[in-house]
């Protein structure tokens, strides 16, 4: 069973990815409404970044967000994302996110 110090880091995680993807596609976007959404959506995430870190801080519950209500699901998304980006570096035989601790 997960605690809440684990959803809390799993929602960290999968907050961080999205912040990694959302800066990627900012580096190449050329539409100024584009650029202004998507810095937009990096704070949104970002802050719920913040939140998670908070709950882990202080060993509470994180906030409401998918990777806290479907942590398996997410955990299995960062497992992917660690594959997609950190090819070489990201031992897969060790387990998925989630059993990585």
């Amino acid at each position: 069973m997960l605690t809440d110090d684990d959803r809390a880091r799993i929602a960290m995680a999968h907050e961080a990815c999205q912040i990694a993807d959302l800066a990627r596609l900012a580096i190449t976007t050329r539409d100024p409404a584009s650029a202004l959404a998507q810095a937009h959506q990096l704070l949104v995430t970002a802050h719920r970044l913040l939140e998670a870190a908070h709950a882990y801080a202080h060993g509470t519950n994180p906030p409401e967000s998918f990777a806290s209500t479907h942590p398996e699901e997410a955990a299995d998304d960062i497992t992917d994302w660690l594959g997609r980006h950190q090819e070489g570096e990201f031992d897969h035989s060790a387990g998925t996110f989630l059993q990585i601790r």
